[in-house]
């Protein structure tokens, strides 16, 4: 069911999984798309199944019923052989549908009891425990019985305190239902359906951080969330089946379906590999699919890499919007309170591109909130790039020494002109970077665009202009890391990268970086611009490409997609560009040092080295001279948009890539 064949080894693989909610067919339900979740699970699980990984972690609510129900014994053992009928048999973590919902007033239904919590390890096995795989330590706790009188939650805490301390030194990996908190750890936990509540909140946090845990894993919100507590990775996991609906009030834009409870792009589980340095965590999104098309279709989701799995990978992302938002949930069932939330939605997708960069207003790192957030983005392995105005009051020497340790890049963008004057140059001269790496842009106005009232403003140097403006850094003996040169989309977007990358070498500019803005609300065209500047990329490992924007705009005086749509979803051109960011570096990867692929024949994009050729394709078709050197070769076959390895050229449903295999001639 899937293609890991692009991914760096790792010493062992294991699935997160969670909020699967199994329930019997029912003739009326609340929401249309109960008549799906456990269909949904299904699929599903037996994906997760095929991976074939180390070991499988649900971490919580296996059915929809809640333990004081009558069918919930039947329930419960239903979804038990349902697992096994689907080939898991997981770690089990107790939810609150599982064994009762924390100890408030206020929640929905009642709390954990003795009872309930005897009945859940009768059926299911203990609901804490710790086990350890290949040197890593595993530990599952029960957050439904934090903060509450019962003899277990006391069993626990001197258990997981002793256990802790046992294996201190060693990499320790941390899960539970409940999240301990949502936005910030010091929220309100009374009326809050989704945390843990103080004192054990601050507990159970403390042990986290004195123990250095690698990886923190909760569930319960099938919403997903991504933190950092000094060194410990926090993630929410989504659910399989269904969305929560008052999530969808962090985007500004219509709900989903199903009142917001069916945002099926959302629902997935995360395969998570284990290196000697690091834990990679690939979000595998299952869509809400309800019926196994994985194996009919003879095709293998390609599973891409992480940033931190990618050596100087080519896609980069301008960011528009702001990396994240901080809203409030309106005060509505099953919450007795407005909940605070945060949409990380744009940060775990600039990890699931594996972008390399993102590029940023400089104004973001002065603000507490977008600064922890780029934070955390730099520490998973994606270089932040300010950009700065050059305003006259600027002084870059002070802002540097402000926010130097905040970022990897400055980008100078040169008002109204691709010149920089006298002063500038002087400046920029004298500097003093440390590691940063400068860059050089220009925003300028006047440009006139067909069928637009009013001229616009150009980001980025024209390719015309680099030869002026390399003459000009010489003269006054500055030396830039890279320039960003806009791509002229004019006549292709392929063709105007191939322009770019071609270029003259430049002696005073390390790297010529490209910006590809897309301005179209054509799903199609977008996705042929992202394919054909990425594509492109392969001519000059190292440059980058700024994809723009990173989500659509939908109300300014500019409409146009992006990569997300607004609800933060993945468009076409999102997975074309995960797929193409990871098989180019995958092939560069096999080349010898200091070899480059060569531009092949116009007429259907291609590049070739002495090892591979290939070929991007946008209807299956290709030239006669292509198709017989795919028949000459081995070749790989990938469906861009699906995110597919598929067998052969004739099974593309759009946009593709073919890999041939030349190192055996």
């Amino acid at each position: 069911m899937f293609d890991r064949s692009l991914l760096p080894p790792a010493e062992f693989e294991f699935v997160l999984i969670t909020d699967t909610h199994f329930m019997f067919p029912q003739k009326e339900a609340e929401f249309a798309s109960r008549h799906t979740q456990t269909a949904r699970a299904e699929v599903a699980l037996r994906a997760a199944a095929s991976l074939d990984a180390d070991f499988i972690v649900h971490l919580g609510d296996l059915v929809q019923e809640y333990p004081d129900t009558e069918a919930f014994p039947k329930a419960l053992a239903a979804a038990l052989a349902h697992l096994r009928q689907c080939g898991v048999e997981p770690r089990f973590v107790a939810g609150n549908h599982d064994i009762g919902d924390k100890p408030d007033p206020t929640m929905p239904t009642r709390p954990v009891s003795q009872e309930s919590l005897a009945r859940y390890h009768a059926a299911v096995g203990p609901s804490w425990y710790s086990f350890d795989v290949r040197g890593c330590h595993f530990v599952v706790v029960n957050s439904q019985i934090f903060n509450t009188e019962l003899d277990a939650a006391a069993d626990q805490r001197c258990w997981l305190e002793k256990d802790l301390q046992e294996n201190s030194g060693e990499r320790i990996f941390l899960f539970l239902h409940l999240p301990p908190f949502l936005s910030d750890e010091h929220e309100t936990a009374l009326g809050h359906y989704d945390n843990i509540a103080e004192p054990d909140r601050g507990w159970f946090l403390d042990l986290v951080r004195r123990h250095n845990v690698e990886l923190l894993a909760a569930a319960h919100v099938h919403c997903s969330f991504f933190d950092h507590l000094g060194s410990t990775r926090y993630l929410v996991v989504n659910s399989t089946s269904f969305t929560r609906p008052g999530f969808c009030h962090m985007f500004t834009s219509a709900p989903p379906p199903d009142q917001g409870r069916d945002d099926s792009p959302k629902l997935g589980f995360y395969l998570c590999r284990v290196m000697q340095d690091r834990t990679d965590l690939h979000f595998v999104r299952m869509e809400g699919c309800t019926e196994d098309d994985f194996t009919a279709s003879h095709a293998e989701r390609l599973v891409t890499r992480t940033p931190r799995g990618l050596e100087s990978p080519p896609l980069a992302l301008t960011l528009r919007y702001p990396l994240s938002a901080l809203t409030e949930t309106p005060l509505a069932w099953p919450s007795a309170i407005r909940q605070p939330v945060r949409n990380d939605y744009p940060l775990l997708s600039c990890l699931e591109l594996g972008a390399g960069a993102v590029r940023v207003p400089g104004v973001d790192l002065a603000d507490p909130f977008l600064a922890e957030r780029l934070a955390i983005l730099r520490a998973e392995g994606v270089d932040v790039v300010a950009t700065l105005i050059a305003a006259p009051e600027l002084d870059m020497s002070a802002w540097l020494e402000r926010h130097r340790p905040q970022i990897d890049g400055v980008e100078l963008q040169l008002a109204g002109t691709p010149w920089p004057s006298d002063d500038q140059l002087r400046s920029l001269r004298e500097l003093d970077l440390g590691r940063v790496e400068l860059s050089l842009s220009a925003i300028v106005p006047h440009e006139a665009l067909s069928g637009k009232q009013h001229p616009r403003t150009r980001s980025g140097f024209l390719l015309r202009e680099l030869d002026e403006l390399n003459e000009r850094l010489r003269v006054a003996e500055v030396h830039l890391a890279s320039v960003l040169c806009r791509v002229d989309t004019n006549f292709g977007a392929w063709r105007g990268v191939r322009q770019i990358a071609q270029s003259s070498a430049f002696s005073q500019v390390g790297r010529i970086d490209a910006s590809l803005e897309l301005s179209t609300t054509k799903d199609h065209e977008c996705t042929r611009e992202v394919s054909e500047a990425l594509f492109a990329m392969a001519l000059f490992p190292g440059a980058r490409l700024y994809v723009d924007p990173l989500r659509d705009f939908d109300r300014t005086m500019d409409v146009n997609h992006g990569l997300l749509d607004p609800l933060c979803n993945p468009r076409p051109a999102f997975h074309a560009a995960r797929c193409l960011n990871t098989i180019l570096v995958t092939e560069w990867e096999r080349l010898a040092a200091g070899e480059r692929f060569e531009c092949g024949e116009a007429l259907v994009p291609s590049v070739r080295s002495s090892r591979s050729s290939l070929f991007l394709t946008f209807d299956g078709r290709l030239t006669e001279a292509t198709a017989d050197v795919i028949k000459a070769q081995r070749c790989r076959v990938y469906d861009l948009t699906e995110g597919r390895a598929v067998r052969t050229a004739g099974d593309l449903r759009g946009p593709g890539l073919i890999v041939a295999d030349t190192s055996h001639e």
